[in-house]
């Protein structure tokens, strides 16, 4: 309990990785994911922001073909908090494509009035960029608080600044939430998806990402470079930097970030309308080679090795929303104690990133009628797409066809799936029967062929028809 004079907080960790489309190695995952603590307690909440999750075939289809992937960080959570003496509980996982948001807590029953959101940005609208969130009323027994997570994916390329601005417009604008349950803590089943449940009967402002009540946390890949051109052949050795320069070298990473896009876009109102991202003292996150040593500390490093091809970028980055103006609570503020990035992992070219936080744990009162702020959560930078549904709908037909194509033209599962249906027919051929039972022996291969493919498809999740998603608790098995 807290003291009678003071706010009680809740802790909060939040960590932002690309796994290159490949599943993780736990292990290593664990030895670095609470980097960002600074004291040997658990935060109440853990929440993790994966882009590239997983092959596109399987990230695009979802359900269970994400299980493995999901599983994998489990494993590392699960190894990590034993380390520190506690345990977490997957409440609630979610992706559209590519990206995706799983969030534990201590405490599964605190996490309350949960809902979810996702839109795509990428292709046609679809999963290969694009951003998925998770809104819940956290019950402590201190106080309360409401909170917004989103874990997004922008377009890559030195010279798409304008690309990325407009893709976090279609997630502000794309990114609706509505309920799932009235308890994660309470779920035990699966969710369903969104067709079968209304829009919230709410304001638009209340179902958007800047919910005037709610704390707003963004994290993920959002690929702003540190120029609008690729480098040159001797930017490699005139220019990138090194661990080994101080602050007062010109090639110190420091005097990089003065060109950071994230910024200079930020600063011009741009993007990431509102947030504020705490002081970054980290090397750029991306682009590493293979012959980066792996789970090794800056310090303990002679050379990072850079892609020539790359500018070396921060494009991994956490920002939230400050207090607003009418939170009238004394001593009521966002406190960071870390943000971080942590030794590069063996699965991929970007460096993880992590933030450890205190929250009030004191409800956002809504905004007087007459109340003047730039706040986004009054002032919203775009209003919510009228269509947000529909496009949302279409899209996620995109990704199955999509997807399902991928998975039987270039995966081995999905060519032996397809070759073992095909042998089949051939094999009634060879018997001499007749053309129409071996019209109908290939029919009912297709048909078994398609019903594996959608028995996939274990599970709904609330982004449309059929959107694959996971359970809400007890989610990820070991």
């Amino acid at each position: 309990m807290a003291p009678a004079s003071a706010i009680a907080a809740l802790g909060v960790y939040i960590f932002t990785f690309n796994c290159g489309l490949t599943a993780i190695d736990s292990d290593a995952v664990a030895s670095q994911l609470f980097n960002a603590l600074t004291t040997p307690q658990l935060p109440d909440l853990l929440v993790l922001s994966l882009q590239e999750i997983a092959p596109l075939p399987h990230a695009l289809v979802g359900g269970s073909f994400l299980v493995p992937y999901f599983a994998k960080f489990h494993d590392a959570v699960e190894k990590a908090s034993k380390k520190l003496g506690g345990e977490y509980t997957a409440v609630v996982a979610r992706n559209v494509g590519m990206t995706a948001l799983v969030v534990f807590a201590k405490d599964p029953a605190a996490v309350r009035d949960l809902e979810t959101a996702g839109v795509g940005v990428g292709l046609w609208d679809m999963g290969n960029k694009g951003a998925v969130g998770v809104r819940f009323t956290y019950h402590g027994s201190d106080g309360e608080t409401e909170l917004t997570f989103v874990a997004a994916h922008l377009a890559a390329m030195e010279d798409e600044v304008e690309r990325r601005n407009q893709d976090w417009k279609s997630i502000v604008r794309g990114l609706v939430f509505s309920s799932v349950s009235k308890s994660a803590g309470q779920a035990t089943s699966l969710s369903v998806s969104s067709e079968d449940r209304p829009l919230l009967s709410i304001s638009p402002r209340d179902a958007s990402i800047y919910k005037p009540t709610s704390h707003l946390f963004v994290a993920g890949d959002l690929n702003y470079r540190t120029s609008s051109m690729k480098p040159s052949p001797t930017d490699y050795v005139d220019t990138f930097p090194q661990p080994h320069y101080d602050t007062t070298h010109n090639n110190h990473f420091s005097n990089l970030f003065e060109h950071d896009q994230l910024t200079q876009e930020h600063e011009a109102g741009r993007t990431l309308h509102g947030l504020v991202e705490e002081r970054i003292t980290f090397p750029p996150t991306y682009k590493y080679t293979s012959k980066e040593p792996f789970l090794t500390p800056d310090e303990d490093l002679i050379q990072w090795h850079w892609a020539k091809h790359r500018w070396p970028s921060w494009c991994d980055r956490i920002l939230y929303l400050p207090l607003p103006s009418w939170l009238s609570k004394p001593g009521a503020k966002i406190v960071a104690h870390k943000y971080t990035s942590v030794p590069l992992f063996p699965t991929s070219d970007h460096r993880a990133v992590a933030l450890s936080l205190s929250v009030p744990l004191v409800p956002i009162p809504p905004p007087q009628e007459e109340e003047e702020s730039d706040d986004p959560r009054i002032k919203p930078p775009f209003d919510v797409s009228p269509d947000w549904k529909q496009s949302r709908q279409r899209a996620r037909i995109l990704e199955l066809f999509v997807g399902f194509t991928l998975y039987f033209t270039t995966t081995w599962e999905g060519a032996a799936v397809l070759v073992a249906g095909v042998a089949g027919i051939r094999k009634k051929e060879g018997e001499g029967q007749s053309p129409l039972r071996i019209h109908l022996g290939g029919k009912i291969a297709l048909t078994a062929i398609i019903k594996l493919a959608f028995e996939k498809l274990a599970c709904n999740a609330p982004f449309g028809p059929k959107e694959p998603g996971l359970p809400v608790s007890g989610i990820l098995p070991k």
